[in-house]
């Protein structure tokens, strides 16, 4: 069973974790864009200064530091907001108060997609070297099935918190976190809910830390799945949702502009056995009309091609059509970067003599229009 995942950072776990009645230790959000001044002066130090970013040991990174003063915060976060890590760039910080910490556990609620069902997974050893304890020792590690006709009963979870060798006042309180993560697992349809570490302090146990992973295909029953699919878009990739074509921003020089999934792609592997990459992938969609070639060109333009590749194989998608929406482009963007077209298919003769009629050449065959883009860009 293949599940498409999206992870959540750890503030917006921690969000759902309070909703649900998880404690947790005193925090504070701020977003790049904010006053930091304004937002470091709410909160007492010292205290954790946590980047948020989609890595693993964001401590080890150095992405994690501890603040003595409000004035040690403030650099901190103006720091980090600096940072990036490959792709990643810090969009938010979480400012935590320091916990009294007398031991750590781990918890987690985890998708086990090759038995097709959840585990309960805890242990007395937890923090960021959990993974090394269950390499080298497994048996440290408490793996409980749960049931999916039952769930996660109040018994197994008293069970696992026995087995963490908690004080007897303080089993209660783990069966019940545990209980609280299931429901979490159930409602938000989530892979993954897990707490590294779960922390004993002289206030009971806390969640430190928090991740979850939950389900990219249940975006149209999950609000918070479609927020953050639609937070992760650049503003081109919003643009194009927006006027219903498919587009994903690549790395090369070249704008593309084609219609249908498998040809597009098809033709980003042509280009780079030419020695050419595509700035973009941009599938326009069958039976697209005028102004949806108008928008997805004026996109593709505003990205600064060193020259554009349309490839249309008309089907549903009329060659005149799409000859007449790149006249009207061409009338508002006279500066537009040189273009190469090849099209095909219906209504083409049309298509082909529209352009010849403006002085502009239309190519039948998709390789001779890639031999004339690497004359042009060479």
């Amino acid at each position: 069973m293949e599940v498409n995942k999206i992870r959540l950072l750890e503030y917006e776990a921690k969000e759902i974790f309070s909703e649900y009645g998880i404690p947790l230790a005193k925090r504070l959000v701020i977003i790049k864009g904010d006053n930091i001044k304004e937002k470091v002066d709410q909160f007492d130090f010292p205290a954790i200064i946590k980047s948020q970013i989609a890595i693993g040991s964001r401590k080890k990174a150095g992405l994690i530091k501890i603040a003595q003063t409000r004035e040690e915060a403030l650099s901190l976060c103006e720091e980090f907001f600096r940072r990036k890590v490959g792709n990643y760039g810090v969009e938010a910080i979480l400012v935590e108060g320091l916990a009294d910490i007398k031991h750590e556990y781990y918890c987690s609620i985890a998708l086990d997609t090759s038995g097709r069902r959840f585990i309960l997974i805890a242990s007395a050893e937890g923090g960021i070297d959990i993974e090394e304890v269950a390499a080298t020792r497994p048996e440290a590690i408490i793996k409980q099935p749960i049931s999916l006709l039952e769930g996660l009963t109040e018994d197994t979870a008293r069970r696992v918190a026995k087995r963490l060798g908690l004080q007897e006042n303080l089993i209660d309180s783990a069966k019940d976190l545990f209980l609280k993560l299931w429901q979490i697992t159930k409602d938000k349809e989530a892979q993954l809910a897990e707490i590294n570490p779960l922390v004993l302090t002289p206030e009971g146990l806390i969640a430190v830390d928090g991740k979850m992973m939950l389900d990219d295909n249940a975006a149209f029953r999950q609000q918070i799945v479609k927020e953050l699919q639609d937070r992760k878009l650049t503003d081109l990739e919003k643009t194009a949702q927006r006027v219903g074509f498919s587009f994903v921003e690549l790395n090369g020089e070249i704008g593309i502009l084609a219609n249908g999934a498998g040809l597009t792609m098809a033709l980003l592997d042509v280009l780079a056995q030419h020695g050419l990459a595509g700035m973009n992938f941009l599938d326009v969609g069958g039976g697209a009309s005028k102004e949806r070639v108008y928008e997805a060109l004026k996109l593709i333009f505003s990205m600064n091609p060193k020259a554009v590749l349309i490839n249309i194989y008309g089907g549903i998608t009329r060659c005149d059509v799409v000859a007449e929406a790149i006249l009207h482009t061409l009338k508002e963007f006279p500066e537009a970067p040189p273009m190469v077209i090849r099209l095909t298919g219906t209504r083409e003769v049309e298509g082909v003599a529209i352009l010849k009629n403006a002085g502009i050449n239309a190519y039948q065959d998709m390789m001779d229009a890639v031999e004339k883009l690497k004359g042009v860009v060479g």
